[in-house]
């Protein structure tokens, strides 16, 4: 198994296999869509910032990963994930190699990863708060970590991408957690060790519940500059744009989503 590990490819790309994930995501909650900007996407050179993490990620593997309208509406496009998800457990590395196709792959997060790509000019999916996100996530609330996330908008600057905000509704009520000890458990986090206690379905915790609505919707992009070597300030400065776009997407749609009161928490 070591070996296997070791390997760069261990399966090749499957098309039914994708085909049986495409219907199985789908049916798996009451309702999942894609909704939003789709008519301003332009295929190639487009990043997709996608929120919230919550637990496992099921919006955005459910609307975007395994999502067919996304596909067709994005072009190829490359989903990003944790290098150890990615390239350290055999059965996950068989799904994910099988996952390849003209729609795209299922790549890792490393900077030389990332550099390659956005070199070839690829778009990329992928969702900054990561595992701080999931540790800091709480039954019912909208909370996003990305006050302190810049590294993927000074990628954008540096090959000059377009960047979209995306959101999706519902994540939030996918499982249940037990809160506490957040010092001690971030600290671990920052340590690359995620720390939460949760549970979905009752016969079942591990996976989420599944009579939610699940809606992602896709903001219109921002236009980054080309900056191959862009300061501080200028990150920090298309940051702050990044954030307020995010916000502005979250408010416009949180009334059609069924949650006209929600507030966005930006930690």
């Amino acid at each position: 198994m070591t070996l296997l590990n070791a390997c760069e490819r261990v399966c090749a790309p499957n098309p039914k296999l994708l085909a049986f994930q495409y219907k199985g995501y789908a049916g798996y909650n009451k309702r999942c869509e894609l909704r939003g900007a789709l008519d301003t996407v332009q295929e190639g050179k487009s990043f997709f910032a996608c929120h919230p993490h919550g637990i496992l990620s099921i919006g955005w593997i459910c609307n975007v990963v395994f999502g067919r309208n996304f596909h067709k509406v994005v072009g190829r496009c490359n989903y990003l994930i944790d290098p150890t998800l990615r390239n350290k457990g055999l059965l996950a590395k068989l799904f994910l190699d099988a996952f390849e196709g003209p729609h795209g792959s299922i790549r890792d997060t490393r900077a030389t990863t990332m550099h390659d790509l956005m070199r070839k000019g690829e778009s990329i999916s992928m969702i900054p708060g990561a595992y701080q996100e999931a540790t800091r996530f709480s039954h019912g609330l909208e909370r996003v970590a990305l006050a302190q996330r810049r590294g993927f908008v000074k990628y954008c600057l540096r090959y000059g991408y377009r960047l979209h905000p995306v959101y999706t509704f519902g994540e939030s009520q996918t499982y249940s957690t037990l809160g506490g000890f957040d010092k001690l458990r971030l600290w671990l986090n920052r340590k690359g060790i995620p720390t939460v206690c949760f549970w979905g379905l009752p016969w079942c915790p591990l996976l989420p519940r599944c009579n939610l609505e699940l809606l992602t919707f896709v903001g219109p992009a921002l236009e980054l500059p080309k900056l191959p070597e862009p300061t501080e300030e200028e990150v920090d400065h298309w940051h702050k744009q990044y954030m307020k776009a995010l916000v502005e997407l979250f408010d416009r749609h949180k009334a059609e989503a069924g949650t006209p009161a929600a507030v966005l928490e930006i930690l």
